[in-house]
């Protein structure tokens, strides 16, 4: 009896660890920039001590960074690796795709899928500007406060947002939609001009355009994000672009699939027929 109750209670102890643990990276998901221990403990709701205790864990894992770019911690390389493994195929398809629309609209550009009810980013790539936005591989926002996100919602089966999302949603900034009927408004309009924009709504000062993609591989956004007044002078010729790269992609990805049963089956990519 007594080895039950103490095996009962190492199994509870278990999972409250595995569930503190989650929480301190779900809070790191959402601040990419980093948080301080303090600051982790009062997101999560634990004691100080109790967060380093776990962050030291997840920092020998690789699993954050406890010594991120501005003294706090953030999450570390081994996400990114995981998150490449899971979509690898999208990462060594998208890459070239990703490339070709940094290079036309010269501002930051990422691949975006979901986890849950938020839009993570799967991939990016850094325009140079001396005023520019940089992503973090695994970052997370809401589905409803992103272009990505509205992006992917927009091709996802009808009554995905009914079972998403309540009738109210939290806002992040003064521009954030802030009901479930306004996100259903707009991802109608997105389904006929193909594109996504959120302007302010989950950060201040960020802008983002995103078109989505069904591919073989699952469905993907491809999301540009502008540093403040930039995304009103060229608004009009990205939205133009990314049409035309989203089709671009369509048709890529239908070849690449192909190509690639090709090569299961030990054919060349010729005698795909």
């Amino acid at each position: 009896m007594e080895k039950d109750e103490t095996s009962q209670a190492d199994a509870r102890g278990g999972v409250q660890v595995v569930s503190r643990t989650a929480a301190i990276m779900r809070a790191l998901s959402a601040h990419p920039g980093g948080l301080s221990l303090t600051a982790i403990a009062t997101e999560v709701g634990l004691p100080r001590s109790t967060v380093q205790r776990l962050v030291t864990a997840l920092e020998i894992e690789g699993l954050v960074d406890a010594k991120g770019p501005n003294g706090g911690t953030r999450l570390g390389p081994t996400v990114s690796s995981l998150l490449a493994t899971a979509h690898a195929d999208m990462v060594v398809f998208g890459r070239h795709q990703l490339k070709t629309l940094l290079d036309a609209v010269n501002e930051t550009s990422s691949i975006v899928t979901s986890v849950n009810a938020k839009s993570m980013v799967l991939e990016t790539m850094t325009a140079e500007h001396s005023l520019r936005v940089v992503l973090s591989q695994g970052s997370q926002a809401p589905l409803y406060a992103t272009a990505g996100g509205k992006a992917l919602l927009s091709l996802y089966e009808p009554g995905t947002v009914e079972r998403l999302f309540g009738t109210r949603l939290e806002a992040f900034t003064p521009h954030t939609l802030t009901t479930r009927a306004a996100l259903i408004a707009e991802l109608e309009q997105i389904q006929n001009c193909g594109i996504a924009m959120a302007r302010n709504e989950f950060t201040q000062g960020l802008s983002s355009l995103a078109t989505a993609v069904h591919t073989g591989m699952g469905i993907y956004a491809f999301e540009v994000t502008f540093a403040g007044a930039r995304f009103v002078a060229s608004m009009d010729e990205t939205r133009e672009f990314m049409l035309a790269h989203r089709y671009q992609v369509m048709v890529e990805s239908e070849a690449c699939q192909q190509d690639w049963q090709a090569g299961w089956l030990g054919l060349s990519s010729g005698a795909r027929r």
